[in-house]
């Protein structure tokens, strides 16, 4: 169900739907919003889950949020404001860095686990892609599938639903999300992670290859790698079934 509440004095968007703890807080990747997770959730069911929408997309207010630690920043606020007890935080790509950061700098005993989908420990934007939404901003063009997202073989009619859920998202939005991938490098502090972690990435992601996520699982101490052969950057959605067992094993382990 989508709901709505108010950050900052500015009004949010969210999914929640209702499970048993701990409540899975999930965070969209760039130029993407709470529909990203629509499949995966349907794998999810009996867990509580919750999918926000950052800023500056569906009924989140603008404006866009230009840097990580200020997005996390704003899921710290809206996990005060909207999660009861403890919780788990999920996120893909820019996401999962937002993930890494609210662990880095949350302490609240509340925080139980870490599931990071496609993503690192530094994040380092191709110039095209920021080329592309700079002047998919000036044209105010609609943004399709960024280059790269998908596994070579990806099925046209999943390619058509996640370039509709990309439409809902403005592309100056997209362009601000994608800057603060780019900036992002916490490659020296992931180490301090205490929290157990699930780290899931794909041979075939082309945005974040597995050697970003071999990292992470080298050096965040309690943490469990799942390398998904074949998989491409949107692996949360294109195998949503794989990645819907491994969290749930992960989730019964903690």
């Amino acid at each position: 169900m989508v709901e709505g509440t108010e950050i900052d004095g500015r009004k949010v968007s969210f999914r929640r739907e209702p499970g048993d703890a701990p409540t899975l807080v999930c965070i969209h990747g760039s130029a993407d919003n709470h529909h990203f997770y629509d499949r995966l959730f349907s794998e999810l069911t009996g867990v509580a889950r919750i999918a926000v929408d950052s800023p500056g997309r569906l009924g989140s207010d603008g404006p866009p949020i230009e840097s990580v630690p200020t997005f996390a920043a704003f899921v710290s606020r809206f996990i005060e404001a909207e999660v009861e007890g403890d919780y788990v935080v999920v996120g893909h790509s820019v996401g999962g860095a937002v993930a890494i950061e609210h662990t880095l700098t949350n302490s609240s005993a509340r925080l139980k686990g870490l599931v990071l989908l496609a993503t690192g420990a530094r994040l380092r934007v191709h110039p095209a892609i920021l080329q592309l939404f700079e002047e998919l901003t000036a044209s105010g063009t609609p943004p399709g599938p960024t280059p790269g997202l998908f596994q070579p073989d990806a099925d046209p009619a999943l390619i058509a639903e996640a370039t509709e859920v990309l439409h809902m998202t403005p592309p100056a939005t997209g362009l601000a999300d994608w800057t603060a991938a780019n900036a992002f490098d916490r490659m020296q502090q992931v180490a301090d992670i205490t929290v157990p972690a699930l780290i899931i990435t794909g041979t075939a992601d082309a945005l974040t290859p597995p050697k970003y996520a071999e990292y992470l699982h080298t050096h965040i101490p309690r943490s469990e790698l799942l390398i998904l052969e074949g998989a491409g950057h949107m692996f949360p959605m294109e195998r949503a079934a794989e990645v819907g067992q491994a969290i749930l094993g992960f989730l019964s382990g903690l």
